[in-house]
């Protein structure tokens, strides 16, 4: 069975969350060489290695390069730092001496054929008594940190970048109009509404990694899949 991503280069912003994480799986079990990026990527590297090998795909040979096994790199990237993002998606990082003594990995994402930005933090609270620094935290990691990352990634001609959004970028929620802002910027401030999400959701759950994962690898496959929004919201939008 051919392999969707044998050969290409996929990076996963916020691969160490659960949803990053399963993405990163998706792609190198479809044949791509993985970067995962996180705050945690070299403390989690363990876990996330054991992600990967075990999403490999079963039936490589050795016959050719787009075949053969691919090497994953683990990168720490903070993205409520912008100097980091600069430094290792624009390619001016220089690695320190502590970083090089603990990990082998590159130090700077090279060109990438796919980049995923699912980084975020959430809002515990309700506007009002959000701190300032904790509102502007919460913009700067989950709105302008994909900005700065899709402005600096060096991107194949061709290349695909899928950013992952959230249902409150517009539907809102209660205690999450600073969330529900951040990631209706990546598609308006919205009220806050408390919901019985799973009580309105037609489906009654809530989407399972794989699925979003799936969706990921459909979004950066699909070349007239362009400047599109997929919601995968277990038919709420349509409720």
């Amino acid at each position: 069975m051919a392999l969707r991503f044998a050969g290409k280069h996929a990076a996963v912003v916020g691969a160490t969350g659960v949803i990053g994480s399963h993405i990163a799986a998706a792609f190198a079990r479809h044949g791509a060489s993985v970067t995962l990026l996180g705050r945690s990527a070299l403390t989690q590297r363990a876990r996330l290695e054991a992600q990967l090998s075990a999403a490999a795909p079963k039936d490589l040979t050795t016959s050719s390069s787009s075949s053969s096994p691919r090497t994953h790199h683990f990168i720490k990237l903070d993205v409520s730092d912008a100097a980091s993002i600069k430094a290792v998606f624009a390619g001016r990082a220089e690695q320190s001496a502590a970083a090089a003594t603990t990990t082998a990995a590159a130090a700077v994402v090279g060109p990438v054929d796919v980049l995923v930005n699912c980084a975020g933090i959430s809002q515990t609270t309700v506007l009002k008594r959000t701190p300032d620094e904790e509102l502007a935290r919460i913009m700067d990691t989950n709105l302008l940190a994909t900005m700065l990352v899709c402005k600096h990634a060096r991107m194949q001609p061709h290349g695909c970048i899928v950013n992952v959004s959230s249902l409150m970028a517009t539907h809102g929620g209660f205690g999450a109009s600073a969330y529900a802002a951040s990631k209706a910027g990546l598609i308006d401030l919205k009220p806050e509404l408390q919901q019985a999400f799973l009580k309105d959701t037609p489906l009654g759950r809530v989407a399972d990694p794989d699925e979003v994962a799936d969706a990921a690898v459909f979004l950066a496959s699909n070349q007239f899949a362009n400047n599109c929004i997929l919601n995968l919201d277990g038919g709420l939008s349509a409720a």
